[in-house]
């Protein structure tokens, strides 16, 4: 968790609002897990370490539901909410560095770096607060984003909603209360001048206090003919009819969409002829109608009393709209996402502390044959090391990669572990990405190993001839032991290229190659650094000094034999420069490279088609 440190509070401050004193009355409620849900929801749908439900007073920010924060309040002239609240839409700083009115802002050591805050109103329209996101890095932020996070803050507005129309109606019922004890107390005083109404009276305050006792919502009561005979101002508000209107209606006409009167007929009828009703003192989802014809989702609650001889059947009504609208919202949020992982060429899943997964994508069944749906509680598979998932749990993120059989074959995987922790900092789990680089691998080799070649005669170029040379120097040294190194030019290679043409030039040097590769041991190292330019690695040798005389010799006289190429007559021959390496040489392979290149220009300067070997120490 994490707390605000303040910068000077000069170049923060935001105005008040002009309906400063109206706005404060609705703030004042203790926190809801209500809003904790939408606050964790915003956090892991946005990934942003801080999501808060920040209201606004006259001196404090406050926070109503906060995620990676432990303080609950912070000075309002300090605020990014007190700046968001003054707009109509979200205030969006993706980079705070670049904002004069926040740049200073820190938190938990870091400066904060982005913010998404998007505004919460009343019924009536005053900005209440926002619901914000907050992070020590900057971000993009999009118009998805911010649609999604307008989608977040409108569930969070409906909390408050509600809680304002759950203070009027108990404002209602208090008055209701009120005039009944009147009623009371006037009854008491003229009970003896009105004895002859004392039973209707109190059969009728005997069934208002059950009425009241239980309206906490739209309520209805109708006797057991189906009429209406109470009907409060919530069935009012909710329906669209006065109680005027709804007293003495049938109830069905009056609430249930036509569709559905058979049904209630004939249940309703089955309850008055029987007493027994499935759907008695349970509480249900049905579909209701209001005036206007428009139906919504409601929950019922149906209860059936006696006053008297009188059978009355109560109905207890909550319309439930914005919560099944919160519902779909939320649900297709989840669609979105798991439309997103399943066509993401990875694996992708979620797994608990007892390393049971909870979530996998449509890659499981692509990787391993089975639904995800069907992977759901059963234990993780053994892609993952003992070691790998511990770290994970205790907090760390972890990557690494693996050989991982499965339908696809034996594949490279590259595998990232994401602890994640819950609002108590207590790791409940851990995400899993697994990527399949076994393409990407394989191309990086046959990358690296074009780079190494030489496209014409397809043996190791200079690049990788130099790397084997300096390997050859350090065994050398290692191992006590020489080696020699063959310098090789081929004699009037020009006058070959520029009379029979380049093609023909090409069909020498591969000739060539094939020569040097076929002439030589698979231990050999043959080279070729540049146009007619060839170099040998000759390692193992008992005898260097006179063993490699003897292979360079060699080589000229299987040149000599080559009579014709491609169908051309053809004399070839080379020079060829010897140089030899010690263990004790300081020699390097620039300088070891440079006395093999002289010891040819000797060859090439004594006549041609011989070689020469170079004397003293390379350096």
């Amino acid at each position: 968790m994490a707390a605000f440190v303040y910068p000077d509070r000069a170049m923060l401050a935001p105005p008040t609002p002009s309906d400063e004193p109206q706005r404060l009355e609705a703030l004042d409620t203790a926190p809801d897990e209500e809003l904790d849900r939408i606050t964790r929801t915003a956090s892991r749908l946005f990934g942003v370490p801080i999501a808060l439900v920040s209201l606004v007073d006259e001196n404090r920010q406050w926070f109503k539901s906060r995620v990676g924060l432990d303080v609950g309040d912070t000075p309002r002239d300090v605020s990014f909410c007190g700046h968001a609240i003054l707009g109509d839409d979200a205030l969006i700083v993706e980079n705070a560095g670049e904002d004069a009115r926040f740049r200073d802002m820190v938190l938990d050591g870091r400066r904060i770096a982005f913010y998404a805050g998007q505004p919460i109103r009343s019924l009536s329209g005053k900005r209440l607060g926002t619901l914000c996101l907050i992070d020590s890095r900057p971000r993009r932020f999009t118009e998805d984003d911010a649609d999604a996070l307008r989608d977040l803050a409108t569930l969070a507005e409906r909390f408050f909603h509600r809680l304002e129309a759950g203070n009027e109606l108990e404002h209602r019922l208090a008055l209701r209360t009120a005039e009944l004890e009147t009623a009371k107390r006037e009854l008491n005083r003229e009970i003896h001048e009105r004895e002859r109404f004392q039973r209707s009276l109190s059969e009728e305050e005997e069934r208002f206090s059950t009425i009241l006792e239980n309206a906490t919502d739209a309520f209805i009561a109708v006797d057991k003919a189906g009429h209406i005979i109470e009907w409060n101002q919530s069935a009012e508000r909710v329906f669209g009819w006065s109680r005027a209107e709804a007293l003495g209606r049938p109830l069905a006409e009056t609430v249930i969409p036509e569709t559905l009167r058979g049904a209630h007929h004939d249940g309703f009828a089955r309850f008055i002829r029987s007493g027994v009703g499935t759907i008695m003192n349970r509480r249900i989802e049905i579909t209701a109608r209001r005036r206007d014809g428009s139906v919504f989702p409601a929950e019922l609650t149906l209860t059936s009393n006696h006053l008297g001889e009188q059978q009355i059947i109560s109905a207890f009504l909550h319309d439930i709209s914005e919560r099944k609208a919160a519902e779909n919202l939320l649900r297709k949020s989840r669609e979105r996402l798991r439309l997103i992982t399943d066509n993401m060429p990875a694996l992708i899943a979620y797994v608990d502390v007892d390393l049971r997964y909870l979530f996998n994508n449509r890659a499981y069944e692509h990787w391993f044959g089975v639904p995800p749906e069907k992977l759901a509680g059963t234990p993780m598979r053994e892609l993952l090391s003992e070691t790998a998932f511990e770290r994970a749990l205790q907090g760390e993120q972890v990557t690494f990669e693996n050989l991982f059989d499965c339908r696809l074959g034996r594949i490279d995987v590259t595998t990232t572990l994401i602890p994640n922790a819950g609002d108590d900092g207590k790791i409940e789990g851990f995400y899993v990405l697994s990527l399949d680089v076994t393409e990407r691998k394989r191309l990086m080799s046959r990358l690296e190993q074009e780079a190494s070649l030489d496209a014409l005669t397809e043996l190791p170029n200079r690049r990788a001839f130099m790397r084997q040379l300096s390997r050859a120097i350090t065994g050398s040294r290692r191992n006590r032991s020489a080696f020699a190194l063959l310098f090789i030019d081929l004699d009037g290679f020009k006058r070959l290229n520029d009379g029979h043409g380049h093609d023909f030039g090409d069909a020498v040097l591969k000739r060539f190659a094939d020569i040097l590769t076929g002439a030589l041991r698979q231990t050999d190292t043959v080279a070729r650094l540049a146009g007619d330019e060839f170099t040998v690695i000759l390692e193992g040798l008992d005898t260097p000094a006179s063993a490699a005389p003897a292979v360079a010799a060699k080589l000229l006289d299987t040149l000599s034999a080559v009579r014709e190429i491609d169908g051309r007559p053809v004399t070839l021959s080379a020079s060829i420069g010897v140089a030899l390496h010690h263990p004790a040489s300081n020699a390097t392979p620039d300088s070891l490279l440079a006395a093999a290149d002289r010891a040819m220009y000797e060859a090439k300067q004594s006549g041609k088609n011989r070689y020469a070997l170079s004397v003293g120490e390379p350096g």
